[in-house]
């Protein structure tokens, strides 16, 4: 199991993704129940499709999450994302380099087309605490449920407003 530490944000209008840089189409589905303590998630990718398992580290609070992620087969894939019954999303993630972390940026499809937000992973609280966002971040929505993946997946028409309120 590991810890994963990160800040997630908006992306600030104007902003485009810098020439030259790669990225790939994901789909992700979700699998527990909203509100639910523990995540089960299951993400086709690029390379191959993977299951994980994310909850709140009580003790550090809403930037750090336990997390564990396993390759699952395509078969297996198929048959998970049948059961999230709808709880499903599509997006383009780009990692864009920062001085000294990498930016992952996600642009989402179908009924979320148009929104975007970005997330940098840490390798300490600290680090996460101390971190200044570059101008092209916008607000931050790190532990705001609203703006979680799995929230937006389940209300895919409903996109979060800047007080992480659905409408």
């Amino acid at each position: 199991m590991s810890l994963e530490i990160e800040r997630k944000f908006t992306v600030a209008d104007g902003w485009q993704v810098p020439p030259g840089t790669t990225g790939e189409q994901l789909r992700q589905a979700y699998l527990s129940p909203r509100g639910a303590p523990v995540e089960f998630r299951v993400r086709s990718r690029r390379d191959a499709p993977v299951m994980t398992v994310k909850t709140l580290d009580a003790e550090s609070g809403a930037m750090v999450r336990q997390e564990v992620e396993f390759e699952i087969d395509d078969a297996v894939f198929a048959q998970l994302w049948e059961l999230a019954g709808g709880d499903c999303l599509s997006k383009y993630r780009w990692n864009v380099p920062l001085e000294h972390h990498v930016a992952t940026v996600d642009e989402y499809d179908g009924t979320l087309a148009g929104l975007r937000v970005v997330e940098v992973e840490f390798d300490s609280l600290e680090e996460a605490r101390s971190f200044q966002p570059p101008d092209w971040f916008g607000e931050e929505v790190t532990g705001s449920p609203a703006w979680s993946n799995r929230e937006l997946a389940a209300s895919a028409r409903a996109v979060p407003d800047e007080q992480g309120e659905t409408r």
